[in-house]
């Protein structure tokens, strides 16, 4: 596993585990203390003329938690709505547990394997079926309050991680069975699943839908690698990946969602709840340093300053956010360097200790989604024989994809990441019918 890798995984645990217990359902409909705090009622009682003016700005832009909390549309119209409860909740960790074993089994798979995926797939068939029926929906909306910072309630994306590794599983069971027509079709399923988690725009969802598009993108290599693969289901494959490309997220926006949490998360400073924003480790290591009570006292007093200070750094980022990751890298450099120069910095340590710290692994993990994704789309387009299939510019690195050829094979490489095999795409020829 890279480092950058492992530095995302460590960045969507610390998102979706950060804060307070997440609040139920049926809680989630009558707003709590907590999401009382995301109207913001400290920072609108700053008498720094600075932070009133960043906070007028970013009400312009429609950033604060509440302008950031979606309106869900009806049921019917809306994909994100299977995903709440699909899953037995009593059975759901075992599900995500078995499901996780089951995958890292290996390719291709044994005659015990593919037992073990068909006994544990097949009372799962209503909530394939049903996924796959709402996949026709016009809107995918999923239920984030902003308005409750870090604690909100992002359960349904285990149900979303499982229905994707339903699919995954289902098409290493339809490689086993030779019905590579069928695998390539699970795959395109869990590509558009996970396309829709990361659209939703809070950083968690946008890190984890990179994360099991990883998988996915894995899966499908393995696939290409043993199995028989016809030239119409390589194409309906490419143009579920060309529709993903198109309506691919905007960096800015993850940006936009993070910099809402840390509003709120100000807002817990304020009232002496900085611990809800420290992971077990934070904690610890704060405490090596410093006497913590004193601390808690130190950052509600300068709350205002520190806000500022991430504010206008956020703001920074969000622009940044807006170049393709190699035009933007050596700016972004020049920030993070800032920030780590100033972690001892008692004024600014929410800012630079706490929140800005997950600005590097995640700017990264986007970029390489990106890059993996354009990746696989060249791929496709050079073995279904396009005359330019390495036009794309590959956007963690600026530079155009590598596409060589040995027999009836082709290599697609210059990702930046580990995709594939030694950092290549391997993928067969598949000419057109004379």
């Amino acid at each position: 596993m890279s480092r950058s890798f492992l530095a995302f995984g460590i960045l969507v645990h610390y998102l979706l585990s950060t804060g307070c217990q997440r609040a139920s359902q049926h809680e989630a409909l009558h707003p709590s203390p907590l999401e009382e705090l995301g109207k913001l009622p400290g920072v609108r009682r700053t008498l720094l003329p600075a932070l009133r003016e960043e906070l007028a700005r970013i009400e312009e832009e429609g950033g604060t938690p509440e302008l950031m909390t979606p309106r869900l549309p009806p049921a019917d119209e809306n994909l994100a709505a299977v995903f709440h409860e699909l899953f037995p909740g009593d059975r759901l960790e075992f599900l995500l547990a078995k499901s996780r074993e089951l995958l890292l089994s290996g390719f291709p798979i044994d005659d015990a394997a593919a037992r073990a995926i068909q006994e544990f797939l097949h009372p799962l068939e209503v909530q394939q079926k049903a996924v796959r029926a709402a996949m026709h929906r016009p809107k995918s909306v999923f239920p984030i309050a902003y308005t409750a910072g870090f604690a909100a309630n992002l359960g349904f994306a285990d149900h979303v991680i499982m229905a994707t590794r339903m699919e995954l599983l289902q098409a290493l069971l339809s490689a086993y069975k030779r019905e590579t027509g069928k695998s390539l079709e699970s795959i395109g399923v869990a590509l558009r699943i996970s396309h829709r988690l990361s659209q939703a725009g809070h950083p968690a969802l946008r890190f984890e839908g990179a994360r099991l598009r990883r998988t996915v993108l894995d899966t499908l290599q393995e696939v290409f690698s043993h199995g028989e693969v016809l030239r119409e289901e390589v194409a309906k494959l490419r143009e579920v990946m060309k529709n993903i490309l198109a309506t691919w997220p905007e960096d800015a926006d993850t940006w936009k969602a993070a910099r809402a949490l840390g509003l709120h998360a100000y807002e817990l400073v304020r009232i002496g709840r900085l611990f809800d924003l420290l992971t077990d480790e934070e904690a610890k290591m704060l405490s090596q340093e410093y006497d913590l009570r004193i601390l808690v006292e130190r950052t509600r007093t300068q709350a205002d300053q520190d806000e500022l200070y991430y504010l206008t750094q956020m703001r920074q980022v969000i622009e940044l956010s807006r170049k393709p990751y190699f035009a933007r890298k050596s700016a972004l450099d020049r920030l993070v360097s800032e920030w780590q120069a100033r972690r001892a910095d008692e004024e600014v340590l929410v800012a630079c200790r706490i929140l800005l710290p997950m600005v590097e692994p995640g700017q990264l993990a986007q970029a390489e989604d990106h890059a993996n994704m354009l990746a696989w789309a060249v791929a496709l387009n050079a073995a279904l024989g396009d005359r330019n299939p390495a036009e794309a510019v590959n956007p963690l690195t600026g530079e155009k994809y590598w596409v060589e050829s040995s027999g009836e094979w082709l290599y697609i490489s210059g990702i930046g990441t580990d995709l594939g095999r030694h950092g290549a795409i391997e993928i067969p020829r598949f000419p057109s019918p004379k």
